[in-house]
């Protein structure tokens, strides 16, 4: 299967020309993700292809059908689970990609099956570059089981003493503490100092105030009197 380069560099034009779709309105809205979803409203302007408003997909931005679904270099990419799928492809037209859902241990035997076989790996795990063989893969794991198990030993603390339980905050029992410390600064400073002399109050004498109060008001009437009387024993002179 030849392959025309020239439609490979078209395509890499094109990719680069290819605009971002993105969802209407999801640069507004955060509920809204930026996976494309195509409009549909009446007046959408949108779908009216408006200027300044951004692109909807139309077939036109596709790339060469010859060249889609190839890599840069031209191969075909295949996805591979195990070793037998990998030793069905062929080195020359297609590369192998490693699923996501394999383990260590079968991603190990398919790069070393890769390599006898001269077949590229376009995803190569970076366990396969420190693990050789499936022996040094158990031996290591085995090394790291045993110093996690050393490192747990050396962290196990002893088993805090349970606080009664409160109901309260950490913050409210400082307090708390704080108020009893003052409590008991204020009652010993209430000790030290000597108690005053006490002294007796004389008793308010409200009646007797009332009953000089009563006394001038009768003295100023019997004045009173003692005027009118004089004033008309005058006035009866005069007329005599």
């Amino acid at each position: 299967m030849t392959v025309d380069k020239r439609l490979l560099r078209e395509r890499a034009k094109m990719n680069k020309a290819r605009p971002k779709f993105r969802r209407q309105e999801s640069w507004r809205y955060k509920r809204l993700s930026k996976s494309w979803r195509k409009p549909v409203g009446i007046d959408n302007s949108m779908r009216h292809h408006k200027r300044g408003i951004p692109k909807i997909v139309r077939i036109g931005y596709r790339g060469p059908k010859a060249v889609r679904g190839l890599t840069s270099n031209g191969m075909e990419d295949v996805l591979v689970n195990n070793v037998k799928e990998l030793e069905q492809l062929d080195n020359k037209v297609q590369v192998a990609r490693i699923a996501s859902t394999v383990g260590v241990k079968k991603k190990v035997l398919i790069t070393n099956r890769a390599d006898e076989l001269d077949i590229k790996i376009i995803n190569r795990p970076d366990e396969a570059l420190s693990f050789a063989t499936l022996s040094d893969i158990s031996e290591e794991f085995l090394l790291d089981d045993e110093d996690d198990k050393k490192k747990s030993k050396s962290k196990a603390k002893k088993p805090r003493k349970k606080k009664p339980s409160t109901g309260l905050t950490d913050k409210e029992i400082e307090e708390l503490e704080q108020l009893e410390s003052e409590l008991k600064t204020g009652t010993k400073a209430r000790k030290t100092t000597k108690p005053k002399a006490k002294t007796t109050a004389k008793p308010k004498t409200t009646t007797t105030k009332k009953a000089s109060s009563t006394t001038t008001k009768k003295i100023t009437t019997s004045s009173k009197k003692a005027a009118d009387t004089k004033k008309k024993t005058a006035t009866t002179s005069k007329k005599k």
